[in-house]
C-alpha cells in the first residue's frame, strides 16, 4: 500500500514537472513569435524609410548630371 502511494505521488510529481516545463516552453516560443512581429514592424518602417532616401538621394545626383550636362553643353557651344 505504502509502495502505491510512492508510486502515484512520483507519477504525479513527474506529470507536473513536465506540464511546467511545457507551459515554459509554450511560453517561450510565445515570446520569440511577439518579439519577430514586432521587429518586422519595426524593420519595415526603417526599410520603407531608407528606400525613400534612396530614391530622393538618386533624383538630386541624376539632377546634378543633368546640370553638369547642360553646362557642359553651354561651354563647349561657346569654345566652338
Amino acid at each position: 500500500m505504502e509502495n502505491a502511494k510512492t508510486e502515484s505521488a512520483v507519477k504525479n510529481r513527474f506529470i507536473v514537472t513536465v506540464a511546467a516545463f511545457s507551459l515554459l516552453g509554450v511560453g517561450f516560443l510565445s515570446g520569440m513569435i511577439v518579439d519577430r512581429i514586432r521587429f518586422d514592424e519595426v524593420r519595415s518602417g526603417l526599410l520603407a524609410r531608407l528606400n525613400e532616401d534612396s530614391h530622393g538621394m538618386h533624383e538630386r545626383l541624376m539632377a546634378i548630371e543633368r546640370e553638369g550636362s547642360r553646362e557642359g553643353s553651354a561651354m563647349r557651344a561657346k569654345e566652338d
